[in-house]
């Protein structure tokens, strides 16, 4: 089984504090936002959105918000990890044909 990976170009945490966390990625796009942003919002108290600067920068911008009740910063590694799952599963079921 091939497990995705694919390595990040330096992603930078402009923002934390108890109800926010703000992450810079330069070289990236609406792909790993949307999904990192649809899942994080299926959390209760979060929400969670993304930009990207400009098409033909490719930086993007991921903000999660909570109400406090969660902290951020768990919420989005909670969520990166939920999309590496997600993802190696995906591949395990195109190999097995599913």
């Amino acid at each position: 089984m091939r497990a995705v990976a694919q390595v990040i170009a330096e992603p930078e945490v402009v923002v934390r504090n108890d109800k926010e966390v703000r992450i810079r990625i330069p070289n990236e796009s609406h792909t790993l936002g949307n999904l990192i942003t649809k899942l994080a919002s299926r959390k209760k108290g979060v929400t969670a959105l993304y930009m990207v600067e400009h098409p033909l920068r490719q930086v993007l911008w991921i903000t999660i918000r909570t109400d406090g009740s969660v902290d951020p910063y768990e919420v989005l590694l909670e969520t990166i990890d939920e999309a590496i799952n997600y993802l190696n599963q995906f591949v395990r079921e195109l190999e097995e044909g599913k």
